[in-house]
């Protein structure tokens, strides 16, 4: 099974369009791949699904959904990485390929160009949603 680590927006993305590219992987794939996660990645995304401005911007964040995602993040294998080396061009993205490497992650699954133009860390690819979804669709039909 695909081992795979998401990006805080992948989770706001998924909430904000449970039925769009990121709801899809997130709601309906996430029996196709094992999520990895780190405490400093828990952190992010549980301090930005529940920033009050996000969620008066994104009526759709409170609810049912939340608690899909919290039940995916607490089902989830979970790694510690230390002090994340600085790798990225922006210091607060190192945690996600901190995790992906502690995993020994296949993908690492992002919107963020400031990992994406780094298209693979120690093994791991760096993949937006649309490519990830493509290697999921793949596995499932070959």
């Amino acid at each position: 099974m695909l081992r795979v680590v998401f990006d805080t927006v992948i989770f706001v993305r998924c909430l904000i369009n449970p039925l769009g590219l990121w709801g899809r992987a997130v709601f309906e794939l996430s029996p196709q791949y094992h999520l990895c996660v780190s405490a400093p990645v828990l952190l992010e995304v549980l301090d930005v699904l529940y920033r009050s401005s996000l969620q008066r911007k994104f009526k759709s964040l409170a609810g049912r959904n939340v608690e899909d995602v919290l039940g995916l993040l607490a089902d989830a294998e979970g790694f510690e990485i230390g002090d994340p080396p600085a790798v990225s061009r922006d210091p607060k993205d190192d945690k996600f390929l901190a995790t992906a490497a502690a995993a020994q992650a296949d993908y690492l699954v992002t919107e963020d160009q400031d990992l994406l133009v780094l298209r693979e860390h120690q093994g791991t690819r760096i993949v937006t949603m649309a490519a990830f979804i493509q290697v999921l669709e793949q596995q499932a039909g070959g």
